[in-house]
């Protein structure tokens, strides 16, 4: 590591970062992760520490627009809090002071949007797949509902046959997944929750 340098970016796993940390304990400069799910007290060591994460999936075969990126900045003191600041925004225009207890909560969040909605697709894909139909027809669908959440609100947009008690269609659609347990599982959580929720709206 070069110790005349002024800042340290650790861009690593999460279980790794740690680690990583421990290396640095003698370097005079500004040390600083990126992760959403780990606080900023894996860098105490560290006098000058903070967090600088950007709120978006990345893929090393996709370019991103920096710009329109939440960063999420957190700092040990006025000095490092201001250099981050001066950093994030250069990157984007979305800059916000969020605590390690609220990243963990933001970065929660954004694996239910994510994570698990991309891992729905894949299982939507699979099936229609097992079913020679083309997850092609689907894109239109999955376009419009990110688009109705964002521009309205998710919960507002929520429709189909758990939204509207629809007990015909669902138990279709479980006949459906009789052989596919994990699917049929998944349905039925799913269902059961937007049945709740519903439930809940009404009374």
């Amino acid at each position: 590591i070069n110790r005349d340098a002024d800042l340290v970016l650790i861009a690593v796993n999460d279980d790794a970062i740690a680690g990583v940390a421990k290396k640095l304990e003698h370097f005079s400069g500004t040390v600083v992760h990126t992760s959403g799910s780990v606080g900023m007290d894996v860098l105490k060591r560290s006098a000058r520490r903070g967090v600088l994460y950007p709120l978006q999936t990345v893929s090393g075969n996709r370019p991103l627009r920096l710009k329109n990126i939440p960063l999420c900045v957190e700092a040990s003191g006025k000095e490092t809090k201001k250099l981050l600041h001066t950093i994030a925004g250069t990157l984007s225009h979305d800059v916000h002071d969020i605590n390690s207890g609220e990243r963990r909560k933001l970065h929660l969040a954004a694996v239910f949007v994510n994570n698990f909605s991309n891992h729905l697709y894949t299982l939507a894909e699979e099936y229609l797949r097992t079913n020679r139909l083309s997850f092609n027809l689907l894109r239109p669908l999955i376009l419009e509902t990110a688009k109705k959440a964002v521009e309205n609100s998710p919960a507002k947009s929520q429709t189909g046959p758990a939204a509207r008690n629809d007990t015909r269609t669902i138990s279709a659609h479980l006949a459906l997944l009789k052989k596919n347990k994990q699917m049929k599982k998944i349905y039925t959580d799913l269902t059961a929750s937007i049945l709740e929720r519903s439930r809940q709206k009404r009374s």
